[in-house]
């Protein structure tokens, strides 16, 4: 038994009382009471994190600066890939619908891995097509993400059922983050294990392209379950509302405006903090993935304050605060030349991005009419790639201009400018409550 209960509390000093949250449903000993989709799907989830947001997200910017790049060239690389899933995610979901989940999933999985490939060939491919292979790599693999992570959230509540859906959902989350943790701490040691194999140092980028051909193999390995499964069986669900009203404009373009707001301020430390603490702070690339590690090991347990959180004081209110939160996150950033305030920084804003994301999701989608629901998150994912994408472009040349630490300084600005956004949206009357389903 790995987990049976997960007991959370949180003292308040004020208020002389405390919150205990506990998940008792997520008993990761009892996995095979999952329905067999559910178990490919989350198997299949979690692989992919160890490989894409592990391993291959840290490794492939140190990769690209050991190649003789700055953080112009940083920041279109980061910024190629946030637009990719700005334009590819409507798609995605429109082929998903077209061709069926799984097989879109595959065409995903597919790219990924094809995406993934193409970045360790940069040295081998002519000199004149060395700068744009990257940029091929991250767009190719991104489309591929956006067909597969897509269309999955759909796939596993199809297999889900009523019973156990929240259950599944916890655990993918879960899965998600433990994966990401695993990789982006085995990744970080990576390059000192092939350095010492190939007699080279940290320096040169042949440790960073052979640590990325290990995230091509876990990659691979998924695809390949992916391919083994069958179509996801779809269980009864609730019949939908036939009756709608006019598409709420106003209202989420509000909160499209927080949401670019908020993830333009976290996008200076997403795309930046790595390369600061590579070039600025000369840390080691096993002390960066261990410093992001922590980070990560606080977004896997994040969400769970959700729940408590929530029915305490609102979704709307953990997403205002949580940018302020953030404030204090990218404030030792911007101002403390020492390690220890930028790995501080580094790990609290990993942690913030994860209870904010479901209390987003969960916001948004209590808000909508049920027709709605789709296009309006599609509309929020678009908002964060465009919101990443212009942060990462225009971010590498502030950075070569005046510096890591103002460009950090910057993004606490725009991340109060998004909590005063929300701030906003909560003083306004409450909306008329949503036609849920039968």
């Amino acid at each position: 038994m790995l987990i049976r209960e997960i007991c959370v509390q949180i003292s308040e000093s004020n208020l002389n009382s405390t919150i205990e949250i506990s998940l008792v449903n997520l008993p990761l000993s009892s996995f095979s009471r999952f329905r067999p989709d559910v178990k490919r799907l989350l198997i299949v989830s979690g692989l992919m994190a160890i490989s894409f947001f592990g391993i291959q997200a840290l490794l492939k910017v140190l990769y690209v600066l050991r190649l003789g790049h700055g953080p112009e060239y940083v920041g279109l690389f980061n910024a190629s890939g946030a637009l990719t899933w700005m334009i590819m995610s409507l798609p995605a979901g429109a082929v998903g619908d077209r061709i069926g989940l799984l097989r879109a999933m595959r065409l995903g999985g597919l790219l990924t891995v094809l995406g993934m490939v193409i970045l360790p060939f940069t040295e081998s491919v002519p000199l004149g097509w060395q700068t744009a292979w990257p940029i091929l790599s991250q767009v190719v693999a991104t489309s591929g993400w956006a067909f597969f992570g897509i269309n999955l959230v759909p796939s596993l509540m199809s297999a889900s059922t009523d019973a156990n859906r929240n259950d599944d959902y916890a655990l993918n989350a879960v899965l998600r983050g433990v994966g990401t943790l695993f990789g982006t701490v085995f990744g970080g040691v990576l390059p000192d294990i092939f350095a010492a194999v190939l007699g080279q140092s940290v320096e040169d980028p042949g440790p960073y392209r052979l640590g990325l051909w290990i995230s091509v193999l876990l990659c691979l390995g998924a695809f390949v379950f992916l391919l083994r499964m069958r179509p996801v069986e779809q269980t009864e669900s609730s019949a939908a509302e036939d009756v709608y009203g006019p598409f709420p404009a106003w209202p989420v373009g509000l909160l499209a405006l927080h949401i670019f707001l908020i993830n333009a301020g976290w996008a200076t430390c997403q795309s930046f903090c790595n390369p600061y603490l590579d070039t600025d702070l000369h840390l080691s690339p096993a002390v960066i993935g261990l410093i992001t590690g922590i980070g990560q090991a606080g977004a896997v347990f994040a969400p769970l304050l959700v729940p408590k959180l929530a029915g305490r004081w609102g979704n709307g209110w953990i997403m205002m605060t949580t940018g302020f939160a953030s404030l204090l996150l990218l404030l030792p950033l911007g101002l403390s030349p020492h390690w220890s305030g930028a790995g501080f920084g580094r790990a609290g804003i990993l942690a913030v991005t994860a209870l904010w994301m479901p209390a987003m999701q969960i916001y948004q989608m209590e808000s909508m009419e049920q027709h709605w629901r789709s296009l309006a998150y599609g509309l929020s994912s678009m908002a964060m790639g465009l919101s990443f994408g212009a942060v990462s472009i225009l971010g590498g040349y502030f950075a070569a201009r005046w510096g890591y630490p103002n460009l950090f300084l910057v993004g606490m600005v725009l991340t109060l400018m998004g909590s005063g956004v929300m701030w906003s949206i909560l003083r306004r009357p409450a909306p008329v409550p949503v036609l849920q389903n039968e």
